[in-house]
Order: C-alpha cells, then sequence, then structure tokens
C-alpha cells in the first residue's frame, strides 16, 4: 500500500466535515484544510461513492457527512482513495509469490499477521474518535497494566500506555493508594464506588474456583477537564492465588470490543471456509471412486439414505446412546468414502470373477487400513474435528464384526464405533442387492434375512433390530422398487 496526498486529504476533509456538522462549500475546505482546490472534486468523488459524504449543488451547497461520525471509520476513508490496502504485494487478492511459496512463506505469514493488526487498528478507529481533542487513548490498546503479589501486598506496573499514569503509579507508596487516586482523578463520578470496591485488594481473593478467578467490569472514564466526557473502559483482573499474583488492566474498551467481534468473524469465516473444503474432498472422493468403477453409480445416494435410516432408528430406540441429529447427517454425508482405500487395490482384484486366493484377499483387507490414513490427510480445524474422526473411525472400522471376527483390528462389542458398526451393515446390505463380478445380486427381502443369519458376520442384536425396523419404513421400500 502507498500513503499518498490523496488519503492524507480524504481524512482531512471527512475529519472537517465531522467537526463542523453542516454544508461546507469547496473553497473551504481548500483554504482551512491547505488542500488544493483541484485535488477535492476528485476526492470527494470517491467518497461520495463510498457512502461516506454527499454533495449539494448550487449557490448554497458543498458537502456534509452522509452518516454519524461514529460510524465511520478510518479504514472505509483509506479504502475508499487507495487502490490497494495490501502492505505487501504477496498479499493482495491475486496472492503473487515470485517463489510460489506462499503456504509456507514464513515472511509471508509474518506479512499477513501485521496486516491484519493493521486492519484491524483502522477498522477501530472512527471519525468520532479522531475529532474529540485529547483523546489519543483510543490509539493505544492497553493504558496500565499492573501485577501483585498477595502474599507480601507488594506490586509493580508492568505497562502503561500514557506516561502521566505511569508516573502516578510509580510514586504511589501501595496498590490501594493507586487505585484510591486512579479512582478519585480519573473514573467517572457515578462509576467511583463500583470500581474503587471491584479493584480494592480486599475483595481480589473473595469467591475464587480453586484458587483461580477472572472478572471483568465495565466503567466511565473522564476525558479531561469537563467531568461529563468520558470513554468506555473496561477493567479485568486474574488472580491466582496458588501463585500469589493477581494481574489487573485498565484498557479502551472500544478497541478491545472491535478487535474481538473482527477476530470472531474471521475465525468464522475460516472454519466455514474450512468446511467447505472438506465436503469438496468428501465429495471428490465419491467422484474418484465412480470413476475408477469401485462403486456404483448412485451409491453415493443410496448409502448415505441407509446410514440415516437406521441411525434415525438407533436414535430413536435407544436414546441412552446419546447420538444427535449432527452426528446422523455427519454420518451419512461420510458413508460413501468408507471404500476409499480400495483405490490403491488392483483393479483386476475388485473385478476377479470368482473366489481371491488368500493372498489377494490379503491384499484387500488392506483398504480400511489406507483408507484410514488417508483421512488423517483431510483438512483440520475446529469445525471439522469430529467429522475427521466420524472419516478414520469408518474407513478402519466397517469390517469389525461384534463377535470380534472381522478386520483390520479385530475390535469386539462395543469397542468398534457406532458410525462404524451402522456404515458396516449398511455396506454389506448394499453389497448383497447389488450385482459383484464374484456374485449374483439378492433381492432385498434375501439381503435382510442373509443378514440377520449372520451370513456377513455378527453385528449386535440393537443394531439388528433397528436395521430390520428400517427396512420396513415405507420411505425405505420405495427406493427398492
Amino acid at each position: 500500500m502507498q500513503l499518498t496526498s490523496t488519503m492524507d486529504y480524504a481524512i482531512r476533509i471527512v475529519c472537517y466535515l465531522a467537526a463542523q456538522r453542516q454544508m461546507i462549500s469547496t473553497s473551504e475546505l481548500s483554504q482551512e484544510l491547505s488542500v488544493p482546490s483541484s485535488y477535492i472534486p476528485k476526492i470527494t468523488k470517491k467518497l461520495k461513492q463510498a457512502g461516506i459524504i454527499k454533495a449539494c449543488e448550487g449557490t448554497n451547497g458543498g458537502y456534509m457527512l452522509a452518516k454519524q461520525p461514529e460510524n465511520i471509520s478510518l479504514m472505509e476513508i483509506i479504502s475508499c482513495v487507495e487502490e490497494t490496502m495490501a502492505i505487501n504485494r504477496c498479499l493482495e487478492e491475486d496472492r503473487f509469490c515470485s517463489r510460489n511459496l506462499k503456504d509456507t512463506c514464513k515472511i509471508h505469514k509474518i506479512l499477513l499477521s501485521l496486516q491484519n493488526t493493521y486492519n484491524n487498528k483502522l477498522e477501530s478507529v472512527k471519525v468520532s474518535d479522531v475529532i474529540r481533542p485529547g483523546e489519543d487513548e483510543y490509539f493505544g490498546r492497553f493504558y496500565v497494566v499492573l501485577k501483585l503479589n498477595l502474599k507480601e501486598k507488594s506490586y509493580e506496573c508492568v505497562y502503561s500506555h500514557i506516561r502521566e499514569v505511569y508516573e502516578k503509579v510509580r510514586k504511589t507508596e501501595s496498590y490501594e493508594e493507586f487505585i484510591s487516586q486512579y479512582v478519585e482523578r480519573y473514573v467517572y463520578v457515578p462509576d467511583k464506588k463500583m470500581v474503587h470496591g471491584f479493584l480494592s485488594s480486599e475483595g481480589l481473593e473473595e469467591n475464587l474456583v480453586d484458587g483461580c478467578m477472572e472478572k471483568d467490569l465495565p466503567y466511565r472514564r473522564i476525558t479531561g477537564k469537563d467531568k461529563n466526557e468520558y470513554v468506555w473502559m473496561e477493567a479485568k483482573k486474574y488472580i491466582d492465588a496458588n501463585e500469589n499474583t493477581a494481574i489487573i488492566t485498565l484498557h479502551n474498551e472500544k478497541i478491545v470490543q472491535n478487535t474481538v467481534i473482527r477476530m470472531e468473524q474471521e475465525l468464522v469465516k475460516k472454519e466455514q471456509d474450512l468446511a467447505k473444503q472438506y465436503w469438496d474432498m468428501v465429495s471428490l472422493l465419491t467422484t474418484v471412486l465412480n470413476h475408477n468403477q469401485i462403486v456404483e453409480s448412485g451409491y453415493q445416494d443410496d448409502i448415505s439414505f441407509y446410514t440415516k435410516q437406521v441411525y434415525l432408528q438407533l436414535q430413536k430406540n435407544y436414546p441412552e446412546y446419546g447420538i444427535t441429529d449432527e452426528e446422523i447427517a455427519s454420518v451419512a454425508h461420510l458413508a460413501p468414502i468408507h471404500d476409499i482405500g480400495k483405490i490403491k487395490v488392483p483393479i483386476e482384484i475388485l473385478n476377479k470373477n470368482g473366489k481371491l486366493t488368500d493372498e489377494e484377499m490379503n491384499v484387500v483387507k488392506q483398504h480400511p487400513l489406507v483408507g484410514a490414513a488417508m483421512t488423517r490427510r483431510f483438512p483440520e480445524g475446529v469445525i471439522t474435528e469430529k467429522l475427521n474422526q466420524y472419516s478414520y473411525e469408518i474407513c478402519r472400522h466397517h469390517h469389525e464384526r461384534y463377535d470380534g471376527s472381522g478386520y483390520p483390528d479385530g475390535l469386539k462389542g462395543n469397542a468398534i464405533p457406532m458410525c462404524a458398526q451402522v456404515v458396516g451393515i449398511v455396506d454389506a446390505y448394499d453389497a448383497l442387492i447389488n450385482d459383484r463380478p464374484y456374485k449374483r445380486k439378492y433381492e432385498p427381502e434375501e439381503a435382510i434375512q442373509m443378514i440377520s443369519n449372520g451370513e456377513c458376520g455378527a453385528f449386535s442384536n440393537q443394531l439388528m433390530q433397528c436395521f430390520r425396523a428400517a427396512a420396513k419404513q415405507q420411505n425405505w421400500l420405495k427406493r427398492q422398487n
């Protein structure tokens, strides 16, 4: 980003209009702000397009703000007159990188962090803050940070944005004395008693939980000689009696709030993007399975449908399992990728007519391990943590059986994750009712009877009961027809 005269003039114009709160002519802007008159039409045009100011024609015309000063940030003004807000070329939209190493470049990560801090700062500072005289505290994140030794009743000032406050802290003999002076000098009259009680050393060790506590208190700090002008502040105290330590911070609430909101928005967007990447990957893997003819056309919809219906029966009949709607939706969506490990199995083995040799069967039996290993490369994040767990368990354990006769780990009983048990029985059913190179397809009733007889391995009585109940539902029968 290049900081130009245009940007400087734009900020001056908006702040002047905010301070005057009336229609201002071009000649007055030029004269009062030392802005060349030839620059003003170009700058105001961009400010009008951004909805920051509005203009009136005629002899009494001029410019005025289109919205309140507290609703206009420095970021908004600068971004409408600058070509880019990126502090480096590699941070722009096309993310140009001469070495094509943007994902691993440490410098890029440092610059990106600086960019985020810079953007947050500009977004948090409003025009209303700039035009108020003597309120430079808006540009400091913290005013005072104090560290107390609870046992010795001693304290030190770790940081102070305002030198005057620091000097007051340094000269006071005790923490109580400093709090008393701070409250008397800086705190808005109606809040004095509340703030003093919150910060007093007498109450620091009350209501602790396991020797610790974290609490905050919003209050108003006067800004100058006029005792009725104030800004909102926040006092925080962090108490750890086990370490005999307390940390007290007195900081500008506005900047912290705006920064937190921005961080939360960025995190939400990041997680949403991550979730989209995740499901795009699942869809791609299913497409690959279809392309390699490892599964049949329409298989994805079928296996998802059967999985959901069996899960719904389990949720209805066995509430003690604690099955949530979210679990049902996630597992049903993930069920089609249970065989992704077969991508590594030679196609001639998968499509072989007749019985496999022991050696060939051993190759096939590796696919749960291969698939599980592939899920370890799925996108990781807070929102995908549970999805990754389901993916891994489905791929690795869908061939396990309740009596321990399955593979690859020989798990038994409830050691087999529920998602894998459900996908396992559904996979067995789907395999029976469809053609395979090594067998004919069976009618649904015949397939259900074969599974009930244990011809596809052992499943729990509860799962069998729910599977049979799901298969009798009208929507299941309609899908078969």
